[in-house]
C-alpha cells in the first residue's frame, strides 16, 4: 500500500432489504416428484440412478438426470414435456412408443426412424417434436393425434 493512502470499506449491496429473494428452482428429492414421473422412470429406466433432481418452481417443471444420461423434464403432475437421450445416442423404442400417440409412433416406424429417435419434445399441449438421429430433414412434427404436420431441419 502506498504511505498516505486510506482504505475506505464498501460494503456490499443490498437487494431486498438483506432478504433473501424468490427461489426460481433448487435440488428436489427424487421420492418427491409427483408419483407419474417416478413410474414412468421406474418403468423404463429400472436400474438407473438418478443424478440429479432440481424443481424449476416458476416453469412448474421437475428436471431428472439419470445417470445412463438421459434428461427428462416433467410437469407438476408428472407427464413427460420432454426427454432426452445422451449424446450419440437413441431413447429406447419402449419409451418412444409409450410415449407418442400410436399414428406418430406408426409413422417412424414406417419411415424407418422409430430406432433413431434422439428426443421428444411436448409443444405447450399443441404438437409433438421428436428428433431423428439422421441427416437432412431430421424433426418430425405431429399434432397430438398423430398426425404428421411437417418435418423440418
Amino acid at each position: 500500500m502506498l504511505a498516505g493512502a486510506t482504505v475506505t470499506a464498501q460494503a456490499e449491496p443490498q437487494i431486498n432489504n438483506g432478504m433473501p429473494g424468490i427461489v426460481m428452482a433448487g435440488s428436489q428429492n427424487y421420492n418427491k416428484i409427483p408419483e407419474k414421473a417416478r413410474k414412468f422412470v421406474d418403468k423404463h429406466f429400472k436400474g438407473t440412478a438418478v443424478s440429479k433432481c432440481e424443481q424449476y418452481f416458476a416453469k412448474g417443471k421437475y428436471e431428472v438426470e439419470l445417470a445412463n444420461g438421459v434428461d427428462i423434464d416433467f410437469n407438476r403432475k408428472g407427464e413427460v414435456l420432454e426427454i432426452d437421450a445422451p449424446d450419440n445416442a437413441y431413447l429406447a423404442q419402449s419409451v418412444v412408443k409409450d410415449l407418442l400417440h400410436h399414428g406418430a409412433y406408426n409413422r417412424l416406424v414406417k419411415d424407418g426412424y422409430a430406432n433413431k429417435v434422439e428426443s421428444v419434445e411436448f409443444r405447450k399441449g399443441r404438437a409433438v417434436e421428436v428428433e431423428i438421429g439422421i441427416e437432412g430433414p431430421d424433426t418430425y412434427i405431429f399434432d397430438l393425434n398423430g398426425t404428421l404436420i411437417a418435418i423440418e431441419d
